[in-house]
């Protein structure tokens, strides 16, 4: 089985990517990819417990859900947590294992298939 690697970097709700990259993840395991996903950067204010979208999906049901669809590597950019000033306790998904740049970029290197959104 195939590895894809869905690497999350937009904030949530102020363009389509920060959805498009949640959908793409969740949609790939029907095609029998083993799935991971990283959030980094702008990416880990999707993991907010604070969120409460008007109008939209609300990004962080959709992550909690990702378990149900075999999603079971969920991570967490520690460095990207320190410069936007997030704790673990402001994240809202007990799944997700926070882990430094390093180990991201060896994720990254060992997946078959990466896709940025």
């Amino acid at each position: 089985m195939a590895t894809i690697t869905v690497l999350l970097t937009q904030a949530p709700y102020g363009q389509q990517r920060a959805a498009d990259g949640i959908e793409f993840a969740l949609a790939s395991t029907n095609y029998g990819y083993e799935c991971r996903v990283i959030f980094a950067g702008e990416g880990v204010y999707q993991l907010l417990a604070s969120q409460a979208p008007a109008q939209q999906k609300n990004h962080l049901k959709q992550v909690n859900v990702m378990p149900f669809y075999d999603i079971d590597d969920i991570y967490v950019c520690e460095r990207s947590m320190l410069s936007l000033g997030i704790t673990a306790q402001e994240l809202g998904v007990s799944d997700a294992k926070v882990i430094p740049a390093e180990v991201i970029h060896t994720l990254l290197c060992s997946s078959d298939h990466t896709v940025t959104f």
